[in-house]
């Protein structure tokens, strides 16, 4: 065998290890350190922890309480992030009658677990802080609310149990998972990153037990009929915009959809605040 066909066999060889070692990192994510809470913002804050009766495996989370709420708001973050990402809503909405539920899906934060699903096997956990928030306001409505990943956790949970919540929000959801998972590279390192590991997904696949082919999100959503916000960036590099449109095309209930130009992905309550708040307030008081 020649010196350069040596060579190529070494290259390929490494590049399929490297494959497998990225897929495991994507799989058993990185666990970002939480860095704000409500508390920090000025909110009431109660750390609490429950089990998700999916798995058994313990969530950590935080309520925001409120004496007397009118609506419960359980919200799920994305893919590598923690309870803290969608902390600041509860100080935006400090004057209505809402406790918020954020927490750490497993595998995230503080909550127990080293898999991720991506948003699939995490419905278990949204159903689980669902019955959490029950226990403790069993007279007040339900919205689930995601980023991302939780929004798509949401999506499943609520496909799976219809009268799990009064409400669904979701923000920058993807629709089919395999799309998302190669856009992912092109969400956080452009083209060349998404052709050298979009191969990557094959072989992670196998250690999340989650067929990538399979999960399709609108899909899960033609079984949901509560009065549903879809937030998207007209810009979503990782879940373009046509993502959105499939996902509000397939719900069977009151439905609205809002882009937000110029933003990526998750990226309109950092870059057009006033709007974003403005629209998930609108839709929080249709349940006051």
């Amino acid at each position: 065998m020649s010196i350069v066909l040596w060579l190529v066999v070494i290259i390929a060889i490494l590049y399929v290890l490297g494959l497998v070692a990225v897929a495991y990192l994507f799989v058993y994510p990185f666990r970002t350190p939480i860095f704000i809470s409500p508390g920090f913002l000025g909110s009431p804050q109660e750390s609490v922890e429950f089990k998700d009766l999916g798995t058994g495996r313990l969530l950590r989370g935080w309520l925001v309480p409120h004496e007397s709420p009118s609506i419960v708001v359980v919200a799920g973050h994305g893919y590598m992030m923690n309870r803290a990402e969608l902390a600041p809503l509860a100080a935006r909405f400090a004057t209505l009658p809402i406790a918020f539920l954020f927490y750490d899906f497993p595998a995230h934060g503080s909550s127990q677990g080293r898999r991720s699903g991506f948003g699939v096997r995490e419905r278990t956990a949204d159903a689980s802080a669902v019955a959490f928030a029950r226990s403790r306001y069993p007279s007040a409505k339900i919205v689930l609310m995601g980023s991302s990943m939780g929004s798509a956790a949401s999506a499943f949970a609520l496909a799976e149990d219809p009268s799990l919540a009064d409400g669904l929000i979701l923000d920058s959801c993807y629709d089919r998972l395999v799309d998302a998972l190669s856009g992912w590279w092109l969400f956080i390192g452009g083209r060349t990153l998404r052709y050298l590991l979009t191969p990557a997904a094959l072989f992670g696949m196998p250690m999340a037990r989650v067929n990538a082919y399979q999960v399709v999100v609108s899909r899960a959503l033609a079984k949901v009929s509560v009065p549903t916000l879809v937030l998207h960036g007209k810009c979503d590099t990782l879940a373009p915009v046509s993502h959105a449109e499939s996902n509000l095309a397939a719900l069977q209930g009151e439905k609205r959809l809002v882009v937000f130009e110029d933003c990526d992905h998750s990226e309109a309550r950092w870059e057009q605040p006033e709007r974003y708040f403005g629209e998930v307030e609108e839709f929080l008081k249709k349940f006051l």
